[in-house]
């Protein structure tokens, strides 16, 4: 049975928990295919064929597909996933996007998504961390069909080869929606490196204060170590820092080699994102702060 791996793209760069995922989808299926769905993508769609593993590139290219919206993204893998029914499993990274779109495919096809999946044990069997990743629950299947988002940084990235497949283009289907994006922008603009494939991460917690300490602490040191900027819930809820910086069982879920914790206690939520760094630096008044229970 073939893995139908769906590509997420920034700046129209493949993003590399995507690469992550396509390393998942090889030990389900020895024939992997890669789709990417937007507009304009020769980019992307050039650097997808030349993943390793990848057997087949599925294209989709329409003016309406340039915002992520994931009822009409969704509604595109109708014909695909009943014209291939070759295609056993369908792949995406647990993003904020696939934990978005994965459902809604699943739902179409009236199945159920497994989510958070961190090992692949065969075809039918996985394990998937419970209990803000306390514990970790085998979970065996039976569907024809099985759907996963992955956590990324339990796989390796696959590499890029010199392979040059060719692109197979699939007719944008239509759909009438009453949603539409007005506009894209983010405060963020100082974490110009991916939270989720960061190889160091800086975080604020509520001991920062300010939305200004936040700012004139953490970005200078941030950008002199090449780090990704993070945050606590609490930091979130209290303004410090913006939402897509937030990291934990509620936010994202990262791995990076170095973690560096400034003014956070660490609370359960938090260190389900994060206690899987390889090198945890915490940065804390409190000496009986939960952080330094993990921290290195």
């Amino acid at each position: 049975m073939t893995a139908l791996v769906i590509a997420e793209y920034e700046k129209f760069s493949i993003k590399d928990e995507t690469l992550r995922v396509v390393t998942a989808a090889k030990k389900l299926s020895g024939e992997v295919w890669l789709a990417v769905l937007g507009h304009q993508m020769e980019k992307v769609v050039h650097e997808a064929c030349c993943v390793e593993g990848v057997s087949k590139v599925l294209v989709i290219d329409h003016e309406k597909l340039k915002d992520f919206i994931p009822e009409v993204w969704a509604f595109q893998f109708l014909d695909i996933l009943e014209t291939n029914g070759e295609i056993g499993s369908i792949l995406m990274s647990s993003s904020s996007m696939g934990k978005d779109l994965l459902p809604r495919i699943a739902g179409m096809h009236d199945e159920e998504q497994l989510t958070d999946v961190v090992e692949i044990i065969s075809e039918n069997d996985f394990l998937r961390p419970i209990y803000a990743g306390n514990l970790v629950s085998r979970v065996s299947t039976t569907q024809k069909r099985k759907f996963l988002t992955v956590r990324g940084n339990k796989f390796k990235p696959t590499e890029k080869s010199n392979q040059n497949l060719e692109s197979e283009k699939i007719a944008f289907k239509e759909l009438e929606t009453a949603t539409r994006i007005l506009s894209n922008n983010s405060d963020n603009a100082s974490n110009t490196i991916d939270l989720l494939s960061a190889k160091c991460v800086i975080s604020g917690g509520r001991g920062l204060g300010s939305a200004e300490n936040y700012r004139n602490l953490l970005q200078p040191l941030a950008k002199k170590l090449g780090a990704a900027l993070g945050a606590s819930r609490a930091a979130v809820d209290m303004g410090l820092a913006p939402n897509e910086n937030q990291v934990g069982q509620t936010g994202k879920i990262v791995a990076p080699d170095l973690y560096i914790a400034v003014g956070l206690s660490g609370s359960i939520q938090h260190l389900a994102g994060m206690k899987d760094s390889k090198v945890i630096v915490a940065i804390n008044k409190d000496p009986e702060a939960p952080i330094f229970q993990i921290a290195t």
